[in-house]
């Protein structure tokens, strides 16, 4: 549930906007993350999910899949385009015309994601201790 305040008392071409955004927990981020492995059909090696104080996530050429936790603060649409993007790395790993083909794919609108993520970056908050799922467990 996202509910969107818009500040109607400034300039007409400046809006304030504020976005409350109901957060997902681990169970919700690790289902976002199924549904896209078996889309897809492909598993990581690994899944670390922690706070990370530069990036959202990651892919290592290892297969190893690394979440942000503070991702979960952001709206569901911006998760599962994150999620989309990380593990289409195990596919394609660059960001090149087939992995762009694919992104419109399956999520024909994540350029316009991609810039709404940006404008999260300043929320990244410094790394604490990570929480690992191991291949091998169930989620």
């Amino acid at each position: 549930m996202t509910i969107k305040i818009t500040n109607q008392k400034g300039l007409a071409d400046r809006k304030e906007r504020l976005e409350i955004v109901q957060p997902l927990n681990k169970t919700d981020l690790l289902e976002i993350i199924r549904v896209w492995q078996e889309k897809l059909k492909v598993k990581p090696n690994r899944i670390q999910i922690r706070r990370m104080s530069n990036k959202w996530s990651s892919c290592s050429s290892n297969g190893n899949l690394t979440i942000n936790s503070e991702l979960t603060r952001l709206p569901r649409e911006i998760v599962e385009y994150v999620i989309l993007h990380e593990l289409l790395h195990l596919i394609v790993p660059n960001h090149g015309k087939t992995f762009k083909v694919l992104l419109s794919l399956y999520l024909p609108n994540w350029e316009e994601l991609h810039a709404q993520l940006a404008s999260y970056l300043g929320s990244l908050a410094a790394t604490k201790e990570p929480l690992t799922i191991k291949n091998e467990d169930k989620y």
